[in-house]
């Protein structure tokens, strides 16, 4: 049986009608911003996410390579920078994976900034969608009704 997670990722892409790789990097966006809102992380240290269609994610965070840590959110262990990258060396910055959980991880501001990441990705994507199919359609002839006029706006509904 297909998990939570499937069933509404398909929902979402069917309803919006948007690509699949879209939605994933919204969510992976998502993930990165509630990451860096629930563990503090600073706007200077890079941090990636990459989410796969069955739900799994992948959260890298850079840190330098050191053979003692004073702070364990921007320093890794030669040893263990090197259980990933052979051939890492002392002061290297590397990309470090760092545990996460999806479910329950994150305190609720950080879900919240999580969620706020998602509609507003998934909005500006329906923007692009909806332009490239009008951009196609420039200099056609097409009949539509005025919906709404605003000052300096007017809505149409074209069908």
């Amino acid at each position: 049986m297909k998990n939570d997670f499937t069933l509404a990722f398909n929902e979402i892409v069917d309803t919006r009608a948007l690509p699949r790789e879209v939605v994933l990097e919204a969510l992976a966006q998502a993930l990165v911003s509630a990451y860096r809102h629930d563990a503090n992380v600073s706007s200077n240290q890079r941090v990636e996410a990459t989410v796969l269609p069955d739900g799994s994610a992948e959260m890298l965070l850079e840190k330098e390579v050191v053979d003692s840590i004073h702070s364990e959110s921007t320093e890794v262990l030669l040893e263990v920078a090197r259980e990933r990258y052979p051939d890492a060396e002392m002061g290297d910055t590397l990309m470090v994976p760092v545990p996460i959980s999806t479910r329950g991880s994150f305190g609720r501001i950080a879900a919240q900034t999580a969620k706020q990441v998602i509609l507003q990705r998934i909005r500006e994507a329906e923007r692009e969608v909806l332009y490239d199919e009008f951009a196609e359609r420039e200099g056609d002839l097409v009949t539509g009704t005025v919906q709404s006029v605003t000052s300096g706006a007017l809505t149409l509904s074209l069908g």
